[in-house]
C-alpha cells in the first residue's frame, strides 16, 4: 500500500514538473492620448506620437488613422518592431519610438471640425510563439479654419473657366465690331 502511494506521488510530481506554465504580458502605450489642433485649411501640421511596448516580448507595431481624418493624414513610419520597456516600468520611456503624423486638411470657406483616431496595433514579432494582437488609440479633433486669403480658393479649374468666359466675351465684341448681328426671333 505504501509503495502504491509512493509511486502515485512520484507520478504526480513528474506530471506537475513537466507542465510548463506560460506567462506573457502584452501591451502598447501611446502618448499623447488625445490631440486637439486648430489648423488653417490647406496648410500642413505635423505632430509626434510616442509609442511604446509595455509587454515583455518584442512587438511589431503599426499605426493607422480612422474616421474623418483618414483622407488627409500621413503617418511615418508605417510599422516598426519595438523592444519591451525594462521592468519595473519607469518614466521617461526608454525603448519607445516616435511616429510623425502629418495633417493636411482641405481649404474650406467655413470652420469645420474633423474627428478620428490614430490606432497603434501590436502583434508578436516574427519568431514569437504567441499569437493575437493588442492595440491602443489616441483621439484626434481637428478644427480647420478658412485660409487667410480669398485667393487660396482659386484653383486651376476656376482659372480655366474664367479664361473661357473672357475669350467668349472678346469673340462677341470682335464680331459685333465687324458688323455681325445676332437676332433671336419668337415664332
Amino acid at each position: 500500500m505504501k509503495n502504491k502511494i509512493l509511486i502515485i506521488g512520484v507520478l504526480v510530481l513528474v506530471i506537475l514538473t513537466s507542465i510548463q506554465i506560460v506567462h506573457a504580458a502584452v501591451g502598447v502605450g501611446i502618448s499623447p492620448s488625445k490631440i486637439v489642433l486648430q489648423i488653417e485649411g490647406g496648410k500642413m501640421q505635423e505632430i509626434d506620437l510616442l509609442v511604446f511596448n509595455s509587454g515583455d516580448s518584442p512587438l511589431e507595431i503599426s499605426l493607422s488613422s480612422e474616421g474623418d481624418i483618414v483622407k488627409f493624414t500621413e503617418i511615418e513610419p508605417k510599422s516598426v518592431v519595438l523592444e519591451p520597456e525594462p521592468q519595473p516600468h519607469a518614466l521617461p520611456i526608454k525603448n519607445g519610438r516616435t511616429f510623425i503624423v502629418k495633417f493636411t486638411p482641405p481649404a474650406m470657406g467655413e470652420v469645420k471640425k474633423y474627428t478620428g483616431t490614430i490606432s497603434a496595433t501590436g502583434k508578436p514579432a516574427a519568431g514569437s510563439q504567441f499569437g493575437g494582437s493588442v492595440g491602443v488609440a489616441t483621439q484626434v479633433e481637428l478644427i480647420v479654419t478658412p485660409p487667410a486669403s480669398i485667393f487660396a480658393f482659386i484653383t486651376t479649374t476656376h482659372l480655366i473657366i474664367a479664361g473661357i468666359i473672357i475669350l467668349i466675351i472678346i469673340i462677341i465684341l470682335l464680331l459685333k465690331k465687324s458688323g455681325f448681328r445676332l437676332k433671336i426671333e419668337k415664332k
